[in-house]
């Protein structure tokens, strides 16, 4: 068996070492450290998006980055390179375990937490091997870009009165600083196995989500969002160059598939990506859709820009397949491809069952009634 004869099935993401095969090639997860890269990372991962694959990232609701259009005989200098840049793991068990999202404005306390965490999921293998697929942690202080409302299995949160923890959705109380990973980690392990777990202390505040903001977002961040998610490897040469001239030192990537600068930049958009939080491109949710996705049968983001351009102002996720890569929220108005056509959902997810059937060419028709 090659690399890349990889699995196809629901539950399974790719990774560096076990990339997944798609319509345009083969697609590698490069998972940042903390989520965030430095801009000697983020420029070496431009290199490789347009030397090894076809020039195009993804942006992933984890806060991941995916190089799309790779080969199998150039796999092993993928690795290589990655090694160089300290972005591969010893093996594919350990990366599949370390799934940390972590806020993008997270300070020095924080990152540290994660960093904690990512230890002890990455050095206990009998623990990674227990933990479900795509079990994922999130990292996180309160604060008005705080990612706590985002999706994950278990989460840890900074408060002035320590670490609030979350398991299955439920905040369970707040562990004292020193003792959060350890804590946080017995707690899903007895949540899985089906055992209560003494809670830590009560928690009087839970933390509040904050929300995806653009722009100069604080007085040292600045927050651009990638269209559909889509990076190019030129524009993310740009934006490496726009960071280092404003003295930035890292590239924080964000669940909202939106990258934040540790400095004020300008000039993001005339590299193509987002500035403006109220771009009409940021309600619309759309998979690679087809030829790049295997899976698809319609082109998504060409009906994506379509939709916008007949003046819907509601949110829209538009699925290549029902598999709902893009979106797992509900939204106004979600299209699911089958077979050339798409089933319209209003106000639900792919998960339910379409209300009717259009034609792409009949797109007005899944915005009324």
């Amino acid at each position: 068996m090659t690399l890349a004869a990889t699995i196809e099935i629901r539950g399974w993401c790719p990774g560096a070492l076990r990339p997944m095969a798609s319509g345009d090639g083969l697609i590698a997860r490069v998972k940042p450290w903390c989520s965030a890269l430095t801009l000697d990372q983020a420029s070496g991962l431009a290199d490789i998006a347009g030397r090894l694959g076809n020039g195009h990232m993804d942006i992933t609701r984890r806060a991941n980055l995916q190089i799309r259009g790779l080969r199998e005989l150039r796999l092993t200098e993928l690795h290589r390179a990655l090694g160089r840049l300290d972005l591969l793991d010893p093996d594919a068990e350990t990366e599949a375990a370390r799934n940390v999202m972590v806020g993008p404005l997270a300070g020095a306390e924080g990152r540290a937490l994660a960093s904690a965490l990512t230890g002890a999921l990455t050095a206990d293998r009998r623990l990674a091997g227990r933990l479900p697929a795509k079990f994922g942690w999130l990292v996180d202080a309160a604060g008005p870009l705080s990612i706590v409302g985002e999706r994950a299995d278990a989460a840890l949160c900074l408060l002035p009165a320590g670490v609030a923890l979350r398991v299955d959705g439920q905040w369970r109380g707040i562990a004292r600083r020193d003792e959060a990973v350890s804590v946080a980690l017995a707690m899903v392990q007895a949540h899985l196995e089906g055992r209560e777990f003494p809670a830590p202390a009560r928690m009087d505040i839970v933390p509040t989500p904050g929300r995806r903001r653009l722009g100069a977002v604080a007085a040292e961040a600045f927050g651009v969002a990638a269209p559909f998610g889509r990076l190019e490897a030129s524009q993310l040469h740009g934006l490496v160059a726009l960071a280092a001239k404003a003295g930035a030192s890292a590239l924080r990537l964000s669940p909202w598939r939106a990258v934040y600068v540790d400095a004020v930049i300008e000039g993001a958009g005339e590299l193509g990506l987002i500035e403006d939080d109220e771009h009409p491109l940021l309600r619309v949710d759309a998979c690679p859709g087809k030829p790049a996705c295997s899976s698809a049968s319609v082109d998504t983001r060409r009906d994506a820009q379509r939709l916008l351009a007949m003046g819907f102002d509601g949110s829209v996720h538009i699925s290549g397949c029902a598999k709902g890569c893009a979106r797992s929220a509900a939204a106004d108005v979600v299209l699911v491809g089958n077979n050339g056509r798409y089933g319209v959902i209003r106000n639900g997810t792919t998960r339910d069952l379409p209300q009717r059937t259009i034609d792409p060419d009949d797109l007005l028709a899944a915005l009324h009634g």
